[in-house]
């Protein structure tokens, strides 16, 4: 028997919450998305 796996949260479930998290916190601005990250694991 095949079984399918379905993706826990949708795609459309993960743009609801973004838009949510948006409005009540306010989206990041352009600079905030383009500062580099210190990824430094290790």
């Amino acid at each position: 028997m095949h079984k399918e796996n379905y993706p826990l949260l949708s795609d459309e479930f993960l743009d609801e919450v973004v838009k949510e998290i948006n409005d009540l916190y306010g989206s990041p601005t352009t600079e905030q998305n383009q500062l580099p990250r210190n990824d430094d694991s290790g």
